[in-house]
């Protein structure tokens, strides 16, 4: 359990990074800065939360949790390619919001699979507690660009400043 646990939080660790990473993004309006902001911050409660009920099970000698790497492995191949990306600079605001959508769904998916696939009730609890963040940070990402796409892409002027 202790394995995979550890890739999960580095997981999340990973995903601050990006979010953090993206909040320097040049075309970034201060709103999406700050959401970006938010979000890194979330991933490092994230992890700590994750790392504290490890440590809780550890404390009571609970070695076992019924979750796979899997679902975590997936998510740290895709994050270190968008990380890449990121430092490379080589995304526009459009694709580096699309990721973060995209980063934040496959969460929510792993988070409620272990959710379900959990055999520790604060196991379950957890996971579905990372998955509701999930949801509302892929909310917060969708409404931006609702407000701020045009159906072609982020409408002229809105890049780069605050609405």
């Amino acid at each position: 359990m202790k394995a995979i646990l550890q890739a999960c939080i580095e997981v999340e660790e990973r995903v601050s990074e990006i979010y953090q990473q993206l909040v320097n993004h040049p075309q970034a309006n201060e709103e999406l800065r700050e959401i970006w902001q938010a979000m890194a911050d979330d991933e490092i409660r994230h992890a700590q939360r994750i790392r504290q009920v490890g440590e809780r099970f550890e404390k009571a000698g609970v070695i076992t949790c019924d979750l796979t790497r899997e679902g975590a492995q997936e998510l740290m191949t895709r994050a270190n390619e968008i990380l890449l990306d990121v430092r490379q600079g080589s995304l526009s605001l459009d694709e580096a919001i699309s990721a973060s959508v995209e980063l934040e769904d496959a969460f929510l998916a792993t988070h409620l699979g272990y959710a379900a696939s959990g055999n520790q009730p604060d196991l379950q609890t957890m996971f579905k507690t990372l998955a509701e963040a999930d949801r509302e940070h892929t909310v917060r990402l969708k409404s931006y660009l609702k407000r701020h796409h045009d159906g072609n892409g982020l409408v002229p002027g809105d890049e780069g400043k605050t609405p």
